[in-house]
């Protein structure tokens, strides 16, 4: 997973091995005050590796490395996120059922060629379907997913995500828990009206969209969004 070095004016990055690492600019800068916390997950079934680091009680820096996609690190201001967690579980229970089946066939293959245990067909067939039914086991638990993440106020941008109870529960707990709780304090730190919150949203949405990180359907779908909103009419 990609290490991030606190210094004392920046925070730097280190670019992953793999070529295919997403190029990142950040043109704002902003300069290293002191950092809040830090949060870091690895699940290495799923191969994905993520770690947050919550600075200057305004911003969260992100790196994420998932495992044949693409290589994220980006940087995102709290203000806009909507202090709500989201919880999605996804159970993948179509490769459990198949696993299990692999499994009855198994035993069934035992129990009516048992005087055949030394044909080289029988077990090859047996150890054939073995191996299949461990994939299909770690195929069940690579693609369930259960996660919680926040998205943009207005546009409804997925933009922070963790896996549930990931390294463990109480530490997963107390890192929601700050979470939510600097969303709300950098919130009312920036004092802006619902008119210029939409604007700022938008434009920080515009940013993370030129840095690729959200794609630009996301970004539209946004947009349209925000611009739908009554109070984005009167935004200066």
């Amino acid at each position: 997973m990609a290490e991030v070095n606190i210094q004392s004016d920046e925070i730097n990055i280190e670019a992953f091995e793999d070529d295919n690492t997403t190029n990142f600019s950040d043109n704002d800068n902003i300069p290293v005050e002191h950092v809040n916390f830090e949060f870091a997950q690895v699940n290495k079934l799923q191969g994905i590796s993520r770690k947050l680091t919550v600075f200057n009680d305004t911003h969260c820096y992100q790196s994420i490395k998932n495992k044949h996609q693409r290589k994220y690190k980006y940087r995102i201001d709290l203000a806009y996120l909507d202090p709500r967690p989201f919880r999605v579980r996804t159970v993948k229970w179509g490769w459990l059922y198949a696993s299990l089946a692999l499994w009855v066939l198994d035993v069934v293959l035992v129990f009516t060629g048992w005087l055949e245990t030394s044909s080289v067909t029988f077990l090859g067939l047996f150890v054939g379907v073995t191996v299949v039914a461990l994939m299909t086991l770690m195929g069940f638990f690579h693609y369930s997913r259960d996660t919680v993440f926040f998205r943009t106020q207005y546009g409804k941008v997925k933009l922070v995500e963790v896996i549930n109870k990931n390294p463990d529960t109480d530490s997963f707990r107390s890192f929601i828990t700050k979470f939510v709780m600097q969303i709300k304090k950098c919130k009312t730190a920036k004092g802006l009206n619902q008119n210029k919150f939409l604007a700022r949203e938008l434009q920080e949405l515009r940013r993370l969209k030129d840095e690729t990180v959200i794609p630009e359907a996301s970004y539209e779908k946004a947009k349209r969004l925000i611009f739908k909103h009554e109070a984005f009419s009167a935004t200066e």
